[in-house]
């Protein structure tokens, strides 16, 4: 059935795959397991099953190894070698039973290839509730609540019919209940004990300007890079007299391999207009303050000290020479 399916990914995507969150010393953490699964057509289907703490990826699916990557060295938890090997095996038969059962709905409801499935199982400090969640192309699609499945709120009538096949099987019930309201708590409270240092750490980011041409004659695009900070948690912003610049182009916050994270904002300006621009950065390692970088000072500055270095070298060669023409005379009058 796709419910025991859906349940043994569930359990080992708590391992493997996401937590998504926020800070431990700022808001209540969440621990969320992720996996999502493409299906190009009835034997092409790649997938992605990740585990996260917060802000940090914990843990990982290897689909080659076919076992669970652990990204540091306390996200284990508390649980025994034999317990997570267990795991590792519900979530090996949980990816290959789901895969066949999606694709036997597929048949008798007649969907269409391609499409992507997402799951989500999550527990939070925030709220004694775990949720577990799927998604059908990025929508939701049907959920487990307290004990049966349910279609999400304005899905299709498909979601109604897969919801009541699904509760049929009441084995998958207690399953999913299990994990939710144990087995999740309990990760939870593993990876708080075992890896708190990491988890409340605060990391400054470090910032740099750079530019590059437009299509538009004229125009300028100027990028403002942040990285290495943690938490995830960021406030980037091009300013001109302290004041907010509008037309800011924020990217995507992408993670780091060493658990912090990336981000790129860029502004488009007139080529002659880039004069008291600069970049203001706010995170919580800064203490309150903000972290700036001027644009006119970083672009400047190579030009500034060249022509130091140029005054240098002049002034140097000046004295260089009165300093050998006395040395000189000096010589001619002792001959």
């Amino acid at each position: 059935m796709l419910s025991r399916c859906l349940a043994f990914l569930l359990l080992i995507r708590g391992i493997s795959e996401g937590w998504g969150g926020g800070t431990a010393s700022q808001e209540p953490l969440t621990f969320q397991f992720q996996l999502i699964m493409s299906f190009f057509n009835d034997s092409c289907v790649p997938s992605l099953a990740s585990g996260w703490l917060g802000d940090l990826e914990t843990n990982r699916w290897d689909p080659q190894a076919r076992t669970i990557l652990f990204l540091w060295p306390w996200a284990r938890g508390h649980f025994s070698a034999e317990q997570l090997e267990e795991l590792r095996g519900i979530f090996d038969v949980f990816l290959t039973s789901i895969t066949r059962d999606v694709q036997d709905f597929v048949k008798v409801f007649r969907q269409d290839y391609p499409f992507v499935i997402q799951i989500r199982a999550s527990y939070s400090q925030r709220s004694p509730v775990s949720l577990f969640q799927v998604a059908f192309q990025g929508t939701d699609f049907m959920s487990f609540q307290e004990d049966s499945w349910k279609p999400a709120p304005g899905a299709e009538s498909i979601s109604q019919n897969i919801s009541d096949i699904l509760n049929q099987d009441q084995g998958t019930q207690v399953m999913l209940q299990n994990l939710l309201n144990h087995t999740l708590p309990q990760f939870l409270g593993d990876l708080l004990d075992t890896g708190r240092k990491d988890i409340e750490r605060q990391v400054r980011p470090e910032v740099w300007l750079s530019s590059s041409p437009t299509p538009v004659p004229g125009q300028l695009q100027l990028l403002c890079h942040v990285s290495g900070f943690y938490p995830k948690s960021v406030q980037v912003t091009w300013i001109k007299h302290g004041q907010e610049l509008p037309g800011t182009q924020t990217g995507d916050l992408l993670p780091n391999s060493d658990g912090t994270w990336y981000l790129q904002v860029i502004l488009n300006v007139e080529a002659g207009e880039t004069a008291d621009l600069a970049c203001r950065v706010e995170h919580s390692s800064l203490d309150g303050q903000y972290l700036i970088r001027y644009w006119a000072k970083s672009s400047a500055l190579p030009l500034a000290l060249g022509i130091s270095i140029v005054i240098v070298v002049v002034v140097s060669l000046v004295f260089g020479f009165i300093w050998w023409k006395n040395q000189h005379r000096s010589y001619e009058d002792i001959l």
